[in-house]
C-alpha cells in the first residue's frame, strides 16, 4: 500500500486534510505521521509516496518553514485544498484564572490572538502541532491547558474547563498542498494554478522585480500572490514565492513568460495543479 506523510501525531488539521485528500482519490493510502513539517518533506519520496503540508493561514499569512523547504527540494505541488479552521481552549482548571501554561502549536498563536492576549500571562508553550497540544494537556498536569481544533473535543474526556472558540475569526481557513517526487498528468478542460519561485532575481538593478511581473501582465496573466523570502546567504537578498494561475507547459501564455523571465533570473517551478 502506498504511505502519505503527515504532520502528526492524530489529531492536527493535517490529518483531516490527508483523509481529505485519499477521499478524492478513491484510493487506499496508509498514513504516516511524522512530528515537524520537515521531516515530511524528508519523507516524501523515501519513505512515502506523497506529502502533506500546510502553505497558508487567512489569518496568520504563509507558513514560512513550508516555503524555506519548498525552495531546497525537488518535490511538485500535484493539489491544493482549503479547509476551515476552528479553535477550542480546554484546561486542567476551575477557572481561567488558575492556568498557569497554555499549549499551542506554532502557526495556531497566530490565529488566537485575541483569546492568549486576554489571558492573565500564563506562561506560552510553543508546540510541533496541535496534536501534541493535545496530548500534554491530556497528562492532566492541574495548571495547564491547551489550544486544540475544535473537532477533537468530540474525544475529550474528564478535561474540567472548556472554552468552545477561542479563534480570532469565524472565517478562518488553512490552504494545504500535496506533494510527490512526480508531476500528475495534465488534463484538459481543468483549472490550473502554477506556483513558482524566482531564485536568483537580477539584484541591484532598478525595476527589476517590477520587470519580471510586468512580464505577467503583458501576457495576461492572473498573479494570485507574491511573497518574498531571505535567501539566508546575505541581507537584501530574496526569493520570491509567485502563484499564477495557468499551466506552466501547456498554457502557451504563463509558458512564453516563464521563458523570458527565465533568461535573466534563476526560476523554480514549484508545480502546476488543480483544488480538490
Amino acid at each position: 500500500m502506498k504511505k502519505i506523510a503527515i504532520l502528526g501525531p492524530e489529531g492536527t488539521f493535517s490529518e483531516i486534510a490527508g483523509r481529505k485528500y485519499i477521499d478524492s482519490i478513491e484510493d487506499e493510502m496508509e498514513i504516516v505521521f511524522y512530528p515537524t513539517i520537515t521531516k515530511v518533506f524528508n519523507a516524501i519520496g523515501s519513505e512515502c509516496d506523497k506529502g502533506i503540508i500546510p502553505m497558508e493561514n487567512t489569518l496568520d499569512g504563509y507558513v514560512q518553514l513550508s516555503l524555506d523547504l519548498l525552495s531546497k527540494t525537488d518535490l511538485k505541488i500535484i493539489k491544493e485544498f482549503v479547509l476551515p479552521i476552528q479553535f477550542s481552549f480546554l484546561g486542567n482548571i476551575k477557572t481561567i484564572e488558575q492556568l498557569e501554561r497554555v499549549y499551542v502549536q506554532f502557526k495556531t498563536q497566530g490565529q488566537c490572538v485575541n483569546f492568549l492576549e486576554g489571558l492573565n500571562n500564563p506562561k506560552v508553550i510553543i508546540t510541533e502541532s496541535n496534536g501534541e497540544s493535545f496530548q500534554k494537556v491530556k497528562i492532566g498536569l492541574d495548571g495547564e491547558g491547551a489550544i486544540i481544533p475544535s473537532y477533537i473535543l468530540e474525544r475529550v474526556k474528564d478535561i474540567p474547563f472548556i472554552i468552545n472558540n477561542v479563534t480570532d475569526s469565524k472565517e478562518n481557513e488553512t490552504r494545504f498542498i500535496v506533494l510527490s517526487k512526480e508531476s500528475e498528468n495534465y488534463e484538459e478542460n481543468k483549472n490550473y494554478k502554477t506556483s513558482l519561485v524566482i531564485m536568483d532575481a537580477v539584484y541591484n538593478k532598478p525595476g527589476a522585480l517590477s520587470k519580471i511581473l510586468n512580464e505577467f501582465a503583458a501576457n495576461n496573466i492572473n498573479l494570485t500572490s507574491i511573497v518574498s523570502r531571505p535567501t539566508k546567504r546575505e541581507l537584501g537578498k530574496y526569493y520570491f514565492f509567485i502563484d499564477i494561475i495557468g499551466h506552466s507547459t501547456h498554457d502557451s501564455n504563463v509558458k512564453k513568460a516563464v521563458d523570458i523571465i527565465n533568461e535573466q533570473n534563476l526560476i523554480k517551478i514549484l508545480g502546476s495543479y488543480t483544488s480538490i
